[in-house]
């Protein structure tokens, strides 16, 4: 039982270890409700400090004023009467309880109250009050205190200086309930936390999704495990297949060279060194679609003549084009040298002229350069079967062939296009195709001109 529990942690270790979004997620899973928490609790704390604050203010203010009157008016307990219950009036729901009181022989004499059955009696129950408010006379005093009522209230006191010593003369008190307050602050609580609810609620819905990416994750780190491993087969294998062809070619090679060879002899020697030739040229395509996909093709750019490098293409492919009864030609022009692999570019030039020449049944290859706008255009232009224009869009992607009647019988792995696409891409030039179905094409490369 031990050992399946170590195990299973062992494992769920290695899980977490090997795919760190799992921390990630359940990271924001708990930071991010808890810091809608904590941020919407001190919003509510700052809230209710600056309400209590500015009811404070309020009932500071009306003693204030209050003080002021009772003080001109301490002999007269009618008047000052009056003015408490239409204050009290004014405010039913916050104050409780209002009187004055003054001094007479030691004891707090009520000489005017809401509540008028205490009038004419002494206030003992207060007496604390009324003795902190004589101690300091230039402003109010606050007590927080619980109410009969449950609800929290304020005993403020203020005390009343004579007019003419200055001496206190009598006691303002007045009991405000905080119960609206606090009920207002409840309900708007309650409605805070409700909405945070549905908030880390949906949050939480947003980041449980996110965790079932790690899956997504996990399944695309295994599929691109799957994809190196055939890319690396794929490369091995190609390698591999290069030895036996290259000792089958230069067997091949020796017999071309016999002289006891008889004609239909001689002819299927050359059969068997195109085949080699043809499986050569198909490894190497293999080879660049995995270096290109795996970025690993490299690149010995310079500043190049590409006029030599067109010239000599051109004439490599005169006698194939001359069998098949085509014209091909390259016109000579001066351009500037452009930034590129001279390699590189032989290599697009051979896949973009032999296509020419294996799609153009009658005619003519014709191979010319333009400068334009800062840029060199090598144009192969050809009188072949011509591209329609959906299979333009699609032609240089990989594995894509043009499949018509006037192509079942040409050979091809659909690469060719695709790797020079990739090989002028990856040397900051462009290349695109101008074609009219059964007119011909224009293969155009470009680049620009080196600085």
């Amino acid at each position: 039982m031990f050992k399946r529990l170590v195990d299973t942690f062992s494992n769920g270790f290695l899980f977490v270890k090997n795919n760190p979004q799992i921390i990630y997620t359940i990271f924001l899973i708990v930071i991010i409700p808890a810091a809608f928490i904590v941020s919407g609790q001190n919003f509510l704390s700052v809230a209710k400090e600056n309400q209590e604050r500015l009811e404070k203010e309020r009932v500071g203010v009306l003693q204030d004023i209050f003080v002021e009157l009772a003080a001109l008016k301490i002999n007269d307990p009618v008047f000052l009467q009056s003015v408490i219950e239409r204050l009290g009036d004014q405010n039913k729901e916050s104050i409780s309880e209002f009187k004055i009181v003054v001094f007479e022989n030691g004891k707090q004499k009520i000489i005017a109250s809401l509540t008028k059955d205490e009038i004419g009696t002494a206030d003992e129950d207060n007496a604390f009050f009324y003795r902190e408010a004589g101690a300091r006379v230039d402003s109010s005093k606050i007590f927080p205190v619980s109410g009969l009522d449950g609800a929290r209230h304020w005993k403020v006191v203020r005390a009343i200086p004579s007019v003419d010593t200055g001496v206190v003369s009598g006691v303002v008190l007045i009991d405000v309930s905080m119960a609206t307050i606090d009920n207002v602050a409840k309900r708007n609580i309650e409605s805070a936390y409700t909405y945070l609810f549905f908030i880390v609620l949906a949050i939480s819905f947003l980041l449980m999704r996110q965790a079932k990416i790690i899956d997504y994750t996990v399944l695309y780190r295994k599929l691109k495990e799957v994809d190196q491993m055939k890319d690396d087969f794929i490369a091995m294998a190609a390698h591999e297949l290069r030895t036996p062809l290259t000792i089958v070619k230069g067997h091949a090679d020796m017999l071309a060279e016999s002289k006891n060879l008889k004609d239909e002899e001689k002819k299927d020697v050359s059969r068997i060194t195109a085949s080699i030739d043809q499986l050569n040229a198909l490894i190497g395509d293999i080879l660049d679609v995995v270096r290109l996909g795996q970025g690993k093709m490299t690149f010995n750019r310079k500043n190049t003549d590409i006029s030599p490098i067109i010239e000599n293409v051109v004439e490599s492919f005169s006698v194939v084009a001359r069998q098949k009864g085509l014209d091909i030609s390259c016109e000579k022009n001066d351009v500037p040298n452009i930034f590129v692999d001279p390699e590189k570019l032989r290599q697009v030039l051979v896949n973009i002229i032999g296509n020419s020449i294996k799609y153009t049944p009658t005619g003519s290859v014709r191979v010319f350069t333009e400068v334009s706008h800062g840029m060199v255009f090598i144009r192969v232009r050809d009188t072949g079967i011509g591209i329609s224009a959906e299979d333009q869009q699609k032609l240089f992607g990989k594995f894509f062939r043009v499949q018509s009647k006037e192509t079942e019988d040409i050979r091809g792995t659909g690469l060719g296009l695709w790797i020079a696409h990739q090989v002028v891409s990856n040397m900051g030039g462009e290349i695109h195709v101008e074609s009219i179905k059964g007119k011909g094409s224009d293969f155009i490369i470009s680049f620009p001109v080196t600085k």
